[in-house]
């Protein structure tokens, strides 16, 4: 018997969480953060408790109680009788690991975040620059329970209960397998090693797998495309089961610059006759004038032009890559240098090793240079960073001095650098971002809108001015754009996922021979 069953992105927008089964074969299409039911609960400072491992997000309802699924180093004793009673309560426990696979769509939060939760030892199918990608970011960022997405800090219990570090335990790779191909001898290093602690003293490290995907998970054949979307790496799969092909989008969009990698995706999947396809509809509103990244160039570029001898600041993504190569382009056609932060070269250089052919390393770059913002201790990764830079670093006083030179690549986070530039009123703020979805992001953006007051500058692309020049394109499909890739694709059953509103497929499709099959949580949907 086949089966789908959602364990997120229903009726909401991410959270991914998608169980499918056949047979003795099971896997997971991503395993990503709900921001919006997790917003309900936490913010930046209150977050789940790390020495309450698993109970703070299974009894919210951010994990779905799901028992033999999770690291057994986050449950402390006496856990699971407490969600057992769970209406969605399942033990999934059986010999050898729980499930075979978790098949990633793209390194994007609300797709990849609660595999932190998860058994370490369940492999993880991905792109080699999603992977790479989700280390970076795990390297780079605030250490938190919450974010061991490649390697696992082992916790133990407390005389008193509690969950905490395991010192003498050596950190645990999980086992990756690479759809788009194996890696290469310095990325397989980079992989097998990671940077000295902050602390200095090191942990053991103990690497897994990283190679090459076979073409099979358990018996059930699976096959993998490359999407355009606003992150790197970004792919969709279809699976082979009993009851035909199963078809899962991730996220996809057409209007970027890879748009015809999305088109391929559907005509190859057209020629599968899929019985199932789990598609997202992230924005299903018509779209009559979509913005490109060539417009983005364009637009930004006047822009840049007009402000010759002021400062420019850039903000997007930390991770649209896309949106970084535009802004080189603008930089390179204004004159200036581009300014990232150590992170983001980090996570450049990352994302050369893991696909050369691609990406050019940081470094190489014709206009970039890295901005050196003031620190009294720099993490020893970004010590090495700033110390094997082949150009001089550029720092607060080299901007302050020629502001018209730059375009500093910063956003709301790191706007408290901004306060040690002088002489900088009169630039412009491109906010190349998209708008707030929520009430926390709004008060985000009102917070973004005092500092570029504050700092004289001008702001444009603020997401909430109807008469702004647009600086954002989607990540995601427009409406029509959807409805024309799934009668490209035509099959049989239509799953709406990772959308605030499945009816909307219901009016759209309807007479089209597809079924739609809305999704209820936790609820199986019997194929076959």
């Amino acid at each position: 018997m086949t089966t789908i069953t959602c364990y997120g992105a229903v009726g909401c927008i991410g959270g991914n969480k998608i169980l499918l089964e056949d047979g003795d074969a099971r896997l997971f299409f991503d395993f990503g953060l709900d921001f919006g039911h997790a917003g309900r609960f936490f913010n930046e400072y209150l977050r789940p408790r790390a020495a309450r491992g698993l109970l703070d997000p299974l009894a919210l309802g951010l994990l779905p109680p799901l028992e033999g699924l999770y690291r057994d180093d986050l449950a402390f004793a006496g856990l699971w009788e407490r969600f057992r009673p769970h209406p969605l309560y399942r033990d999934v426990r059986r010999d050898g690991l729980p499930a075979d696979a978790v098949l990633l769509s793209h390194a994007h939060l609300d797709h990849n975040a609660d595999l932190s939760y998860v058994n370490h030892a369940i492999p993880i199918y991905a792109t080699r620059v999603t992977a790479f990608i989700a280390r970076a970011m795990q390297i780079t960022g605030q250490m938190s329970f919450e974010r061991e997405l490649i390697y696992v800090n082992p916790r133990t219990p407390s005389e008193s209960g509690e969950l905490k570090s395991d010192s003498k335990a050596a950190y645990r790779c999980r086992p990756h397998y690479f759809v788009d191909g194996a890696l290469t001898p310095e990325a397989q290093d980079y992989w097998a090693h990671l940077p000295k602690s902050d602390s200095g003293k090191g942990k053991d490290f103990a690497p897994a797998c990283a190679e090459r995907a076979a073409d099979s998970v358990n018996g059930l054949p699976i096959r993998w495309w490359p999407l355009d979307h606003s992150i790197p790496g970004a792919g969709g799969y279809a699976v082979r089961t009993s009851a035909g092909w199963i078809a899962y989008t991730g996220d996809l969009r057409f209007h970027g610059k890879n748009g015809e990698l999305s088109r391929r995706f559907a005509r190859d999947l057209a020629q599968l006759h899929p019985v199932a396809l789990l598609c997202e509809a992230t924005r299903p509103d018509p779209d009559p004038s979509p913005i490109t990244e060539a417009d983005i160039i364009a637009n930004a570029t006047a822009l840049v032009r007009a402000a010759s001898g002021r400062l420019v600041v850039a903000d997007f993504g930390p991770r649209n890559v896309e949106r970084l190569e535009s802004f080189a382009q603008v930089a390179h056609e204004a004159g200036r240098a581009l300014l990232i932060l150590p992170k983001d070269a980090y996570l450049l250089q990352a994302i050369a090793l893991a696909d050369p052919d691609r990406y050019t390393p940081p470094e190489l770059w014709p206009m970039l240079q890295l901005y050196a913002d003031p620190k009294a201790a720099p993490r020893p990764w970004e010590r090495t960073l700033r110390d094997a830079w082949p150009t001089p670093l550029v720092g607060p006083t080299e901007v302050s001095r020629n502001p018209g030179a730059y375009i500093l690549c910063f956003s709301l986070w790191d706007a408290n650098d901004l306060l040690d530039l002088q002489g900088v009123e009169g630039g412009i703020y491109l906010y190349s971002s998209s708008r707030a979805y929520d009430d926390e992001q709004a008060a985000d953006l009102d917070r973004l809108r005092n500092w570029v007051r504050h700092m004289g500058f001008t702001l444009y692309g603020d997401p909430d001015d109807a008469n702004r020049v647009p600086l954002h394109a989607s990540g995601h499909a427009a409406g029509p754009e959807l409805v024309e890739f799934v009668a490209t694709v035509r099959p049989d059953i239509l799953i709406p996922i990772h959308t605030e509103r499945p009816e909307w497929w219901e009016q759209e499709l309807a007479g089209s021979g597809v079924r739609i099959q809305r999704p209820e949580l936790g609820k199986p949907i019997v194929l076959a």
